[in-house]
């Protein structure tokens, strides 16, 4: 199952290889994915921008907690990502081991002014142990998954084994599982619901 939405990023991708190109800033690292994974989206990449602050940007992907690894090998007192856009994931298993990994080091997250997160996205900012946003009305999405026979996730038994990770994972980092649920409703797979205020605030999308 895919939680991505596509988005137009930009220009396209230079390719070394099949891997995406690797930065020459030092405190940039960039997730080594393959070009047909993305699908000429822009690889997730982290961003140092102080000491204990980095700066997310793009879709998550296969070499994304390997790029979070390194990011932490040379700067291992990060405790904030600062998220401008992460439009979704295109490989939901690395997804939820990223997400919930940061969670288990205790990294908080913070969607900039003017930022988005939506689908997998979404799910990488709750796993932040405190949750903020600059905007007043942050841009936040979500909706269902389909499988490669085209079920949608709201289309099969809640006590199906499909929904099993995602209840371990929000369980995980303390979300209540009804989120879940509600994500499967909210929107298709093709489509994209951005939350209300009311929504963010019954579902504790941000922490106090």
């Amino acid at each position: 199952m895919e939680r991505k939405i596509s988005l137009l990023l930009g220009t396209a991708l230079l390719l070394t290889g099949c891997n995406t190109t690797a930065t020459n800033d030092p405190n940039t690292f960039v997730s080594e994915c393959s070009y047909s994974e993305l699908q000429g989206d822009k690889p997730l990449q982290f961003k140092v921008t102080g000491q204990k602050q980095a700066t997310l940007n793009g879709i998550i992907c296969s070499g994304s907690l390997d790029a979070y690894y390194n990011m932490l090998a040379t700067f291992p007192f990060i405790e904030k990502f600062n998220i401008e856009t992460i439009a979704g994931s295109a490989d939901d298993e690395t997804n939820l081991l990223l997400s919930t990994t940061l969670h288990q080091d205790g990294i908080n997250t913070h969607l900039k002014a003017g930022g988005m997160i939506a689908s997998g996205g979404t799910d990488l900012f709750l796993a932040g142990v405190k949750r903020s946003a600059e905007d007043t009305e942050p841009k936040i999405g979500v909706h269902s998954w389909s499988d490669s026979e085209g079920r949608a996730g709201n289309e099969i038994p809640r006590d199906d084994a499909e929904h099993q990770s995602y209840l371990n994972y929000y369980q995980a980092i303390g979300i209540d599982p009804e989120f879940y649920w509600y994500t499967l409703n909210a929107a298709p797979a093709e489509n994209m619901h951005w939350m209300t205020r009311d929504e963010i605030a019954h579902y504790q999308v941000l922490t106090p």
